[in-house]
């Protein structure tokens, strides 16, 4: 980079070796960007190669697949570690934000709309059959009462497995018993 690119301030990276900046080797990808985040150039930096299309080498603190992430997408942006970051209130966006130690308001509640969603469409598929054992857990993950169908099917299966667990009783003590008698 120029000084001339970036007006009369000389970015950090001049006082380096350039080829820091080329490495292929992640280790010295990351002093590179280490490097860029303490410059006072970085964000023109990053907009420099961002315009010009720089193919290689890190530039404002990203290497070239971070840049073509950013410039294929409007929702992407750059925090002030220099960290990549999604549009806030995707999955992806969420599971970074955890990965970094923090919480987002939009995140966890966009998070909670698509559970929500998705135990709702899971819920009319029980319904649809007439009420399910599923559909009674499903009720209760939403914090609801399971409506009578459901219910029913939970206790069906409730007392099915009851009766399993006598017969299972009953067999173990007749082998039991068999055992003592044969011993």
């Amino acid at each position: 980079m120029t000084t001339t690119d970036l007006g009369r301030t000389r970015p950090l990276c001049s006082y380096d070796d350039p080829e820091l900046w080329y490495s292929a080797e992640p280790d010295e990808r990351a002093l590179a960007k280490s490097m860029c985040l303490r410059c006072p150039l970085r964000r023109a930096c990053l907009a420099a190669a961002l315009d010009r299309g720089e193919r290689y080498g890190v530039w404002g603190g990203l290497d070239a697949s971070e840049r073509r992430w950013l410039a294929a997408d409007d929702a992407r942006w750059v925090d002030d570690e220099g960290r990549l970051r999604l549009a806030c209130g995707t999955e992806p966006a969420l599971r970074a934000h955890g990965r970094y130690g923090e919480t987002c308001e939009t995140c966890t509640a966009a998070h909670a709309a698509r559970v929500e969603a998705g135990r709702r469409a899971q819920l009319a598929e029980a319904h649809a059959t007439g009420g399910t054992v599923t559909g009674y857990h499903v009720h209760r993950r939403l914090g609801e009462p399971a409506c009578p169908r459901c219910l029913a099917a939970h206790r069906r299966a409730s007392v099915e497995q009851r009766r399993r667990a006598r017969v299972a009783r009953a067999a173990v003590a007749a082998d039991a018993a068999r055992l003592a008698v044969a011993s």
